[in-house]
C-alpha cells in the first residue's frame, strides 16, 4: 500500500492560499519550489515558516511534523547586494560582493577567481562554524551585510618518500607528527570522507526483552566509540533510534536521537531510554523504516540505516497508518540511504527480512549471535561508509588485538563485499532483480493480509493507541481552517 500523502497548504505574501500534495518523506525543498513557481521568484527568495520557525531545504515533512492540511507561511525576501569580507589563513582579506541568495558554492566560486583555489579544497567558516552546505543561501548560513569569513585551502599530500627511521628518531618524529596533526587536524580529515561527502549512519535498536542487552552493551563503550569515530570520520554524524512495538504505547513505541555530532547528545540519549516488553513478535520494524525518513538527512551525504532485530514486522492492516514495509523501503533507497539488516540470533524464519533490506537498498547483511561484537560492528559500518581504505586499517588493528572471531570475519566479509560494489559501480537496481524472494505470510504479501487495525496513530501528539472504530470528527478542523483564513 502506497504512504499517505499529504495535503500541505501554504499562505502566499499577496494573501492567497496554494495547495501541494505531497509524501511524508518528501523534503522541503518541493514546497519551496513550489512556493517559488506560484510567487514567479527564485527558490532562493522563498522563506517558509511553521509555528514561527524557518524551514530547512533538506528536511522531511514528517520529521517536522507537517501533517494532513498544515498551513504554512511563505515570505518572500527580496533581493538585494550584500558586502561580505574573506581572511585568508596568511591574513589577507579579501572584500566580496554577493546576492543575499547566493549560495555557498557561489561563494567558493568567486573566491577560485581571486585565490586561484579550488571550490572543493576551500573550507569557508562563519563565526567558526564550517559552511559545510553548499547548497545553503547566504540568508540560510546567518551571512549578513559586513558578514566576516574566514578560508582555509586544503593542500595536497606530500609525496611519501621512503626512508629507514632508526630508534633516536623516534622521538622526534613523533613530536612532528603531533605538531602536524594538531596545526592541520582539520584540514587534513576532511579529506577522509566517502568520496568528498559527509557521512551519516542511523543505528536502530530493537529494546524489546532480550534484544535491550545489545542497547547495555553499545553503552559501556558509547563515548569512546563515538570520540574516536569524530577524530578518524571528520563531518560524521550519528542518531540512534530506540523502538519496541505499538503495545509498548504507555511507555514509549519509538524514540530517536537525530543525526549529530555531539558525543554528550548520543550518550545521554542511550543512557536513559528505558526497556520494553514489545509482547510477543513481530515488531514494529515498518514504523523504524518510516521514521527513519523523517530524520535530518543531508542531501549530499553517505547515508545508512542499521536495523538491528530478532523478528520481523507487521502487516499492513496492523495499524491504522497501512505502513509496507516495502514501500517504506524503497523510499529510503530512493533517498539514497543504504539499509544493513543486522539479524540477531539465529531465526531462519525472518532471515529473507534482513537480506531484503540489505539487497534492495545496497547495504549489507550481518548475523551475529554474541553482542559482544555489536561496538565492532558499530565501528565497523561506520569505516564502511568513509571509505574502502579505512575498512581495511580497521579490519587490521581487530587482526593484531586478537578480536578477529569467526563471526567478526564473516561481518567483514559482508562490508566488503558493499565496497566492492560501490568501486564497480554496480547499479543499486541491479540488486533488486536478484535473488526475487517470497515468503508466504501476510507481513511479506499484502494480498494474505486480511486483518483489521489493532492501533491508531496520532500525528499531531506523535502517539499510538489502541485502535476503535470511532472516527475523529474532521469538520472541526476544516472549521477553523475557514476562520484562520478569513481574519
Amino acid at each position: 500500500m502506497a504512504t499517505p500523502v499529504i495535503d500541505v497548504y501554504i499562505k502566499l505574501p499577496s494573501g492567497k492560499t496554494t495547495t501541494v500534495n505531497l509524501l511524508p518523506s518528501a523534503q522541503v525543498v518541493k514546497i519551496y519550489e513550489h512556493v517559488a513557481k506560484e510567487a514567479g521568484v527564485g527558490v532562493g527568495q522563498v522563506q517558509l515558516k511553521y509555528t514561527g520557525k524557518i524551514l530547512k531545504k533538506q528536511n522531511t515533512l514528517g520529521y517536522l511534523g507537517v501533517c494532513k492540511e498544515t498551513i504554512l507561511k511563505a515570505e518572500v525576501i527580496p533581493l538585494k547586494k550584500i558586502n561580505i569580507y574573506v581572511k585568508k589563513t596568511g591574513g589577507e582579506t579579501l572584500p566580496l560582493t554577493i546576492d543575499n541568495t547566493s549560495t555557498v558554492q557561489e561563494i567558493k566560486n568567486q573566491l577560485e577567481v581571486k585565490t586561484d583555489s579550488e571550490p572543493a579544497k576551500q573550507i569557508l567558516k562563519l563565526s567558526g562554524a564550517l559552511l559545510k552546505d553548499n547548497k545553503e543561501t547566504a540568508i540560510e548560513a546567518g551571512i549578513h551585510d559586513e558578514a566576516l569569513l574566514t578560508l582555509e585551502v586544503k593542500t595536497a599530500p606530500a609525496e611519501v618518500v621512503e626512508t629507514t627511521t632508526t630508534v633516536d628518531d623516534t622521538a622526534s618524529a613523533t613530536q612532528i607528527d603531533e605538531e602536524i596533526s594538531e596545526e592541520d587536524r582539520e584540514a587534513v580529515l576532511s579529506t577522509f570522507d566517502a568520496a568528498g561527502r559527509a557521512v551519516e549512519v542511523v543505528f536502530s535498536f530493537d529494546t524489546t526483552g532480550s534484544m535491550y542487552s545489545v542497547l547495555t552493551q553499545v553503552r559501556t563503550k558509547l563515548k569512546d566509540t563515538v570520540t574516536r569515530l569524530l577524530r578518524d570520520i571528520p563531518n560524521i554524524r550519528i542518531g540512534i533510534i530506540a523502538h519496541g512495538d505499538y503495545c509498548d504505547y504507555n511507555k514509549y513505541v519509538l524514540r530517536s536521537a537525530d543525526l549529530t555530532s555531539s558525543v554528550d547528545t548520543l550518550v545521554d540519549f542511550v543512557e536513559t531510554v528505558p526497556v520494553t516488553s514489545g509482547g510477543d513478535t513481530p515488531e514494529c520494524y515498518e514504523w523504524v523504516l518510516r521514521k527513519a525518513q523523517q530524520l535530518d538527512w543531508a542531501e549530499d551525504s553517505a547515508k545508512a540505516l542499521v536495523v538491528i532485530g530478532d523478528c520481523e514486522p507487521h502487516p499492513p492492516s496492523y495499524t491504522d497508518q497501512n505502513i509496507n514495509w516495502h514501500d517504506e523501503l524503497d523510499v529510503l533507497s530512493g533517498m539514497g540511504v543504504k539499509v544493513y539488516g543486522v539479524q540477531a540470533m539465529n531465526n531462519t524464519d525472518v532471515k529473507d527480512f534482513y537480506q531484503e533490506l540489505a539487497e534492495k537498498s545496497g547495504g549489507a547483511y550481518i548475523t551475529f549471535q554474541q553482542f559482544g561484537l555489536i561496538t565492532d560492528m558499530f565501528l565497523a559500518v561506520c569505516y564502511t561508509q568513509a571509505g574502502s581504505e579505512q575498512l581495511q586499517a580497521f579490519s587490521e588493528e581487530m587482526e593484531m588485538t586478537g578480536r578477529m572471531t569467526e563471526e567478526a570475519k564473516a561481518m567483514f566479509s559482508q562490508l566488503e563485499e558493499v565496497k566492492v560494489k560501490e568501486d564497480t559501480e554496480t547499479d543499486v537496481e541491479e540488486h533488486r532483480e536478484t535473488p526475487q524472494r517470497y515468503k508466504k505470510c501476510d507481513w511479506w504479501d499484502v494480498t494474505l493480509d486480511h486483518g483489521s487495525p489493532q492501533y491508531t496513530y496520532d500525528a499531531q501528539h506523535d502517539t499510538w493507541s489502541p485502535f476503535t472504530e470511532s472516527k475523529p470528527k474532521r469538520w472541526s478542523l476544516r472549521k477553523s481552517f475557514r476562520k484562520w483564513f478569513r481574519k
